[in-house]
């Protein structure tokens, strides 16, 4: 017969090992990103940091929808293709801007780099570097 503290442990054992966290393979939830945009930086002279939610389609599970991309406000968002560790950002206009760039997904879905310009049909064109970290 095995002593009570046996039992007691067999049973813990499970409910410990099920508490450690799955491993991340979807961009799907809240980021942070830190972006350097061209323009900004010579009027603002700095870095704007600030919260994105990447949403992944119901219906393709290599799109995304990010929301608050380029600072641009809550519930309006661009569309992002990822194939591997590539994070496309297809030419699109959203809020009278028009997009276009691309980037790399870490293999633990934890940091994306992110390359893009914004038109707003101006006349000048804003270069952005974007780090998105959770």
């Amino acid at each position: 017969m095995m002593p009570k503290s046996t039992y007691i442990l067999l049973l813990l054992v499970p409910m410990m090992t099920s508490c450690i966290p799955d491993e991340i393979n979807t961009l799907e939830g809240s980021w942070s990103c830190q972006e350097t945009s061209q323009i900004y930086m010579e009027n603002m002279k700095g870095t704007s940091i600030y919260p994105v939610y990447f949403a992944q389609d119901i219906n393709d599970g290599n799109t995304y929808y990010i929301d608050n991309f380029y600072q641009l406000g809550s519930g309006i968002e661009v569309k992002v293709k990822l194939s591997g560790s590539i994070l496309t950002l297809e030419k699109q206009t959203v809020d009278d801007i028009e997009f276009e760039g691309d980037g790399t997904v870490n293999s633990s879905y934890e940091l994306i780099n992110f390359s893009y310009t914004a038109d707003d049909g101006g006349g000048m064109v804003d270069h952005v570097q974007a780090t998105y970290t959770r």
